[in-house]
């Protein structure tokens, strides 16, 4: 049932977001940028976040030195904990209900394409107890990931859209 929902929220994120803000999207992964979706639909605060893994990690391959797999460890605790990372209006009392990420690093076993340039798609869901209080989620993947320079964030929620680009200066997206 909860992808059954993503999926509709992602759906009518992307339905919401206008047709200029897509047009510019870029197509394969860009080292340095990632893409945050941002859905507000009732008390649920949904945030899909995609990134290439260099941003992230350094690498983009399958871990193979110990170093290596330490840090997909470090990286997979770091965002389980979703109330570090995205920092919402504390007004509204939002708790983070779920993260799921999905990437090839997280496989216990390499894939086909263990050598290929790969990505994080991780999608951190979160209720709100006063979600009419909800006015900004501040992003916190530039502390302790220096790759990152910039991240193009969308939202769709019920006083309509919003796009921003994000950057260690201007961590917040705010409506």
């Amino acid at each position: 049932m909860r992808r059954h929902v993503s999926a509709v929220l992602r759906a009518g994120l992307l339905a919401a977001v206008p047709l200029a803000a897509v047009a510019h999207e870029p197509g394969p992964h860009q080292h340095g940028v990632a893409r945050l979706q941002v859905a507000v639909d009732g008390s649920v605060l949904s945030l899909f976040l995609d990134s290439p893994l260099d941003n992230l990690l350094g690498f983009e391959h399958y871990p193979k030195t110990g170093q290596q797999k330490a840090a997909v460890r470090t990286l997979g605790e770091r965002l389980r904990k979703a109330q570090a990372v995205f920092v919402t209006t504390p007004e509204a009392r939002c708790t983070a209900t779920s993260v799921s990420l999905k990437s090839p690093v997280f496989e216990p076993t390499p894939p086909a394409s263990a050598g290929a340039h790969a990505d994080l798609e991780a999608e951190f869901v979160f209720r709100c107890e006063v979600p009419e209080r909800l006015r900004s989620v501040e992003v916190r993947l530039f502390r302790g990931f220096p790759n990152m320079q910039r991240i193009e964030a969308q939202l769709a929620g019920p006083k309509g859209q919003v796009a921003a680009t994000l950057d260690s200066s201007n961590r917040a997206l705010r409506w």
